[in-house]
């Protein structure tokens, strides 16, 4: 067959149409595709800024010194002192996320309160589009108050509050400002901020930095991964045998010139350098790296120990 201007016209074979059926069928498949996927988008956005669920809250009377026990994952934690009140005030505050993705448990003996958030688990693919702000649960409690409070994922925070406070989190950082009583702190995964305490302290981080101060008369601080900075506050006087150990991360001490102790300061690779005025009562060194230093300040008094195995360790005076 020719064509008007003479030209052979060449029809398609049907393997050449059924190809371009194909082709065609697929773009429009594609298409469909784009617009099916803007739609999810677009509800699953809406879904993200419907209106939230309305904040959880409760109150426990209670008596001049509870007991508390708080557990919490994926949110952040809050407690802190309502002064001389006589009640413990919980409130969760949902933020972007639903209720009904919680398991919340709550009870109350005498004076012991007990609560726990946690998320439940899923099952199945859930995209989210956009940042999402978890759950925060905010504790308010009479200053004087025996505590234990762990998240498995979070932030966890506690201000104003004395006695026996048992601080815990697997996944976030950790702070501690104004307390004072027996502090024990462990953080597996994140930093630990420690500021304006007294009383005794045992704390213990695996990886992240360590920043402490305050008035203490007993301490064993120890940080497996990460830089540490203590600060022993003046008027501080140590009652038993104490410990600052790291070990992966410089270490520097500030200490008051007052203090009295029999100071033991080892570092495995890395130099010492000790701005105290130390009563020298043996140095042991091998090599560039590895120092022993041993004194007393002031006397002597009980043990300090304060060692790294890889860093640097730098003492100086308040």
């Amino acid at each position: 067959m020719r064509s008007l201007f003479g030209a052979e016209k060449v029809e398609p074979s049907p393997k050449a149409l059924r190809k371009l059926l194909a082709e065609a069928i697929s773009m429009h498949l594609l298409r469909l595709s784009a617009v099916a996927l803007c739609a999810f988008a677009l509800l699953s956005f809406t879904s993200s800024v419907r209106a939230a669920d309305s904040d959880w809250q409760k109150s426990y009377p209670v008596s001049a010194k509870p007991s508390l026990s708080v557990s919490t994952g994926d949110s952040s934690t809050e407690v802190r002192s309502c002064g001389s009140c006589r009640e413990i005030r919980i409130r969760v505050e949902w933020r972007d996320r639903r209720a009904s993705e919680y398991n919340l448990v709550e009870s109350q003996s005498g004076d012991h309160v007990e609560f726990a958030l946690h998320e439940k688990q899923r099952i199945g693919f859930r995209m989210n589009l956009g940042n999402r702000h978890e759950p925060h649960v905010t504790v308010d409690t009479p200053a004087s108050l025996d505590l234990e409070a762990r998240t498995s994922d979070g932030a966890l925070s506690v201000t104003g509050l004395q006695g026996q406070l048992q601080l815990r989190t697997s996944d976030g950082s950790l702070d501690a400002s104004d307390v004072s009583g027996a502090l024990s702190i462990t953080a597996s995964d994140g930093s630990i901020r420690v500021h304006n305490a007294s009383g005794t302290l045992e704390s213990h981080s695996s990886d992240g930095s360590v920043r402490i101060d305050g008035r203490f008369s007993g301490v064993q601080v120890k940080t497996s991964d990460g830089s540490l900075d203590f600060t022993l506050a003046e008027g501080s006087k140590l009652a038993t045998a104490s410990r600052i150990e790291s070990s992966d991360g410089s270490v520097a001490i500030h200490l008051p010139r007052s203090l009295s102790a029999d100071m033991d300061i080892h570092t495995g690779d890395g130099h010492i350098d000790c701005k105290l005025p130390l009563t020298m009562e043996g140095y042991n060194s091998s090599g560039d790296s590895h120092h022993n230093l041993r004194g007393r300040l002031n006397g002597g008094g009980v043990p300090l120990a304060i060692h790294t195995q890889d860093g640097s360790v730098t003492i100086a005076a308040i």
